[in-house]
């Protein structure tokens, strides 16, 4: 088991949150807390990176169901960027990936200012 770690910043696109170890039940809080307690623009995108994410059971996607939700009642978009591959493969299971923005990366959401691009409108 892999401890989790969720590491904040603000970036052009919004706010970026980095997730790495085991998101499961005895933690998937934190990601809850760590997006509603971030400081999210209307306009922007809630930026989740899922690259070093090893582990992933149903209270995690349902804390990033939980996080969608609170960005969008933000004004905001969100974007999960890096997804595994166990958990790419889940969300499309479960048709969550027609919900979530999904990209490789997250350089696609900003346009020549650094600005959110225009081709690149927040998901509801």
């Amino acid at each position: 088991m892999k401890p989790l770690t969720i590491t904040a910043s603000h970036v052009p696109a919004g706010l970026a949150l980095e997730v790495a170890g085991d998101l499961d039940y005895t933690n998937a809080q934190e990601l809850r807390h760590a997006a509603q307690d971030g400081d999210l623009p209307p306009g922007r995108f809630l930026v989740v990176d899922l690259s070093e994410l090893a582990f992933c059971d149903s209270s995690g996607i349902t804390a990033l169901i939980a996080a969608h939700h609170h960005a969008v009642a933000a004004g905001a978009g969100m974007v999960l960027v890096a997804v595994p591959a166990r958990t790419r493969r889940l969300l499309h299971m479960t048709g969550l990936d027609q919900m979530f923005d999904i990209r490789d990366d997250a350089a696609s959401l900003l346009g020549p200012r650094g600005r959110p691009a225009p081709g690149a409108p927040p998901r509801s």
